[in-house]
């Protein structure tokens, strides 16, 4: 694809996701200008009709972010939606999926990389997010369980109770090795200068050095 007609599809895409997902939450382009002026990047209705209309380039990304909390989307789904076709162009030169442009921009796709990425890297840097995210909710629903489980032991008959205490104390064993990955999970993060995102009010304690 030529790239002046390349970047001008980007805009038009945009544009049209701007107007259709406004029109869902039933904003005027005035209450959108106000929802941004809110989130503190003033946009004036001015600009967001001639966004929508074409009349201007496409947003900037600081538009671009603010315009997509607005919308209450992720900004990914406003830079290449989803529903625009059965092909698109994340590139003037790269023609894929709709889903595999998503992919890449969210870097779930690797496309021929293989095995782990390298240390240090962006993508070294987003695995090791989605891992801790992944082990957040592990440890909270492993967590949960075994409280649940100790207190049906607690309550249990006295003919249940060996039974009912032996599963609780298996539940908290994997409860405590969760929470340990989480916490190795942490360290290796400020290990690479990446900083962990707060933990759930359930799981706050198990990490001193964010408190």
């Amino acid at each position: 694809m030529d790239q002046k007609e390349w970047a001008a599809a980007v805009d038009a895409g945009i544009a049209a996701e701007i107007k259709r997902r406004r029109a869902v939450l039933g904003l005027s382009a005035e209450a959108l200008a106000a929802r941004c002026a809110d989130l503190g990047y003033p946009m004036s209705r001015q600009v967001i009709s001639k966004l929508e209309s074409g009349g201007r380039n496409g947003p900037t990304p600081a538009e671009l972010l603010v315009l997509a909390r607005a919308l209450e989307m992720p900004p990914v789904a406003l830079l290449l939606p989803l529903a625009q076709g059965p092909t698109t162009y994340p590139t003037p030169l790269t023609k894929c999926s709709p889903w595999e442009a998503v992919a890449w921009f969210t870097g779930e796709d690797r496309g021929a990389a293989a095995g782990a990425p390298e240390a240090g890297s962006p993508q070294a840097a987003l695995d090791a997010f989605r891992r801790h995210d992944r082990l957040v909710r592990t440890a909270l629903l492993s967590s949960k369980l075994a409280a649940e489980r100790r207190q049906d032991a607690q309550l249990a008959a006295p003919e249940d109770y060996e039974r009912a205490n032996t599963t609780a104390g298996q539940l908290e064993a994997v409860a405590h090795n969760d929470r340990s990955d989480l916490l190795a999970a942490r360290r290796a993060l400020r290990e690479q200068g990446l900083f962990p995102p707060p933990l759930p009010e359930a799981l706050g304690h198990i990490d001193p050095e964010s408190a």
